[in-house]
């Protein structure tokens, strides 16, 4: 069955005690590593991080980041730092989890990619127009936009979180909506060709900063 595991890429999820603001996502840092933890458990043979900013090619596990441009003073992954924020944080999180085995960066999500032997993790941000403190700033829209999001994860609705609104979400200053979408078409793909189900969980749906942040769960048919 293959398995995903849906977490957010603020670099404050990577920071310690150096920098401020981490207690205010400290719960977010704490479902993001425990969901991690078990998408590895499912015995995967590969990790699949899938992501904005993705690199031109496919990237296996000998390639790593940072975060010190962000101010945080975290390396992950491998030691060639090439990745950018998204897949820098997921290589972090993978790290923390303990994944040794194969891992590959990429920013696309093929049907073909869902195998049970893959685990896939997803990504991606929600709108940053939620307060007045966000980095938008405020955007009264941001709220129904991250509520649609967090429905269709925690409901496992994949034509749903494909149906994203590309436009609104750039307005948002929303980083996931292209990675939404493009896991989303390939899970819709998998469930209405094997006629198949999703179930799903959210662990995580908050916004301390002014920025929607997600923590979901799916398990594919």
């Amino acid at each position: 069955m293959p398995t995903l595991a849906f977490c957010p890429h603020p670099p404050l999820l990577a920071a310690g005690s150096s920098v401020g603001q981490v207690d205010e996502v400290r719960a977010v840092r704490a479902a993001a590593i425990d969901a991690v933890q078990r998408l590895v458990a499912s015995g995967p043979l590969e990790v699949l991080v899938v992501g904005p900013g993705a690199p031109r090619h496919d990237l296996d596990e000998s390639v790593g980041g940072t975060l010190r441009s962000h101010g945080v003073d975290v390396d992950a992954g491998g030691d060639d730092q090439v990745l950018g924020l998204a897949h820098t944080v997921g290589a972090w999180l993978l790290d923390q989890a303990g994944w040794d085995g194969p891992r590959r960066y990429t920013g696309s999500l093929d049907v073909d990619d869902l195998d049970a032997d893959v685990a896939v993790l997803v990504m991606a941000d929600g709108s940053a127009t939620r307060t007045e403190r966000a980095p938008g700033h405020l955007d009264e829209r941001s709220g129904p936009f991250d509520a649609t999001v967090a429905a269709a994860l925690a409901e496992g609705d994949a034509d749903a979180l494909a149906g994203v609104d590309l436009e609104l979400a750039e307005t948002l200053w929303c980083q996931g909506a292209t990675t939404w979408r493009e896991v989303a078409d390939a899970v819709s793909a998998r469930v209405h060709a094997r006629g198949s189900d999703v179930e799903a969980e959210l662990l995580l749906d908050e916004a301390p900063l002014g920025v929607g942040w997600f923590v979901a769960e799916w398990r594919v048919a």
